[in-house]
């Protein structure tokens, strides 16, 4: 009796352990593990899931430095070169220039030279970009105008701001072109004291005038 009990025991174990087994076939069978995070709706999407180690301490380009803050800032500013995603070694492309700009050379009287100079001739290397027409800025309150294109927005006092708490509590959004003098004015702002830029003190041996 006691022998046919304990055999009884394992096949009911072995009954459940089988049926359990079935169960996690049957829910791995859409294709999905049973604890995906992700929303079945977008499961079959076009979407890469990341995820970063701590939150970012700036999104103002001139002051990042962490590695995880280029995710975001990547997707927000576009420089003028880029780097191309899938080559190796790595080759500059143009993203919002219009070409890879080839430098020119200055002696140190600010006369040019030419293209296969001399080396210890050459003070100054001078790169010209040209910014691509057409590229607008995402639509954003600081932008607004009125009718007689006067900035709708400038200068508020904190009184104005009292019940702002998010950009669509403003009215009215505008945008604009991008033109170079918006990448001279970030340029510029690398020097600016209270922003205290990581990389200020390299450029700024790079940059004439930047010091």
């Amino acid at each position: 009796m006691g022998a046919h009990r304990r055999a009884k025991s394992r096949t009911g174990r072995w009954l459940a352990a089988f049926l359990s087994l079935g169960l996690a076939l049957v829910g791995g069978c859409d294709g999905q593990p049973w604890n995906s995070p992700y929303p079945p709706d977008e499961a079959g999407g076009n979407i890469l899931y990341s995820s970063f180690s701590s939150r970012p301490n700036h999104l103002d380009p001139v002051q990042s430095y962490s590695s995880n803050e280029i995710v975001y800032n990547g997707q927000i500013y576009e420089p003028p070169l880029q780097y191309h995603y899938l080559k190796r070694p790595y080759q500059l492309v143009p993203l919002t220039a219009t070409r890879i700009p080839k430098p020119y050379y200055l002696d140190a009287g600010g006369r040019r030279l030419a293209d296969d100079a001399d080396v210890d001739a050459i003070a100054f290397s001078v790169y010209e970009i040209e910014i691509r027409p057409g590229i607008r800025y995402q639509p954003h309150p600081a932008f607004a105008r009125d009718a007689d294109g006067r900035l709708l927005y400038h200068d508020l006092s904190a009184d104005d701001l009292e019940d702002v708490e998010t950009l669509s509590d403003f009215e009215h959004t505008g945008s604009r072109e991008l033109v170079a003098a918006d990448y001279v004015h970030e340029i510029k702002r690398l020097a600016h004291p209270h922003l205290h830029s990581p990389i200020y003190g390299i450029m700024a041996d790079y940059i004439v005038g930047l010091k």
